[in-house]
């Protein structure tokens, strides 16, 4: 199997290094080629400077760069977009998850469309599991999308599927607009794996902040307008 892996990352200089490494270190063991791709998403601090030198030691990891934060939505498509072969793994640069756990979701990637995982025990402040409980809800209620953890950053993507989804959201609600758009494509078979989750040591988390949601919940009327 080949395998394109990225990480979108915002400011995470003390993560980009180890999870770089062990992104590499996994996929030695379980792909016959792959890349890392590293969606530098306008870091203020060393992040793009830590990447940049690991690309050029290494030819098998790769820098995408914005100009300036766009948001996590933008910077899932940059890596959908720059990912070469046929399984697509994604997952976030803040060290928060074990790589070696893509064993348990690479066995269903051929029966089904996606993969994804849900957090056994969300290692987060209690705001955000309260902010995903609620995106849940409403991906439930609004478009009948079930899923146990719509957000968790790790998920196995079929490029040819990704290649035909459309995605016009810059912001958080990127997951669930695929979700939603595969299905009215026809690709509706999703697998759901649990994965251990870990407190993050370094960094920041930026995705609750007020502006984020807002545009989040923007999103969520135009699409159930489009698809309800």
């Amino acid at each position: 199997m080949k395998i394109s892996c990225f990480f979108p990352m915002y400011n995470e200089e003390g993560n980009v290094e180890s999870v770089v490494r062990q992104a590499v270190m996994v996929l030695e063991k379980r792909a016959e080629e792959f890349e890392v791709i590293i969606i530098n998403d306008g870091s203020t601090d060393r992040t793009r400077e830590l990447a940049e030198k690991m690309a050029k030691t290494d030819k098998r990891i790769k820098l995408v760069s914005h100009p300036k934060n766009l948001g996590y939505g933008a910077a899932l498509n940059s890596g959908f977009s720059a990912s070469r072969f046929e399984v697509i793994f994604q997952a976030d640069g803040d060290n928060q998850f074990d790589l070696s756990e893509l064993d348990r979701l690479l066995p269903f990637i051929e029966e089904f469309d996606f993969v994804i995982g849900f957090r056994e025990r969300r290692q987060d402040p209690l705001y955000r599991i309260w902010e995903g409980n609620l995106y849940r809800f409403l991906l439930g209620i609004m478009f009948g999308l079930r899923l146990k953890d719509a957000n968790c950053a790790f998920k196995l993507f079929k490029k040819l599927i990704m290649d035909k989804i459309k995605s016009s959201t810059s912001g958080a609600l990127i997951n669930g607009e695929i979700f939603i758009k595969a299905r009215a494509l026809g690709f509706s078979k999703i697998k759901e794996v649990g994965v251990t989750h870990y407190p993050r040591k370094t960094g920041k988390q930026t995705g609750a902040k007020p502006g984020v949601l807002w545009n989040a919940l923007i999103s969520i009327l135009y699409l159930w307008r489009r698809y309800r």
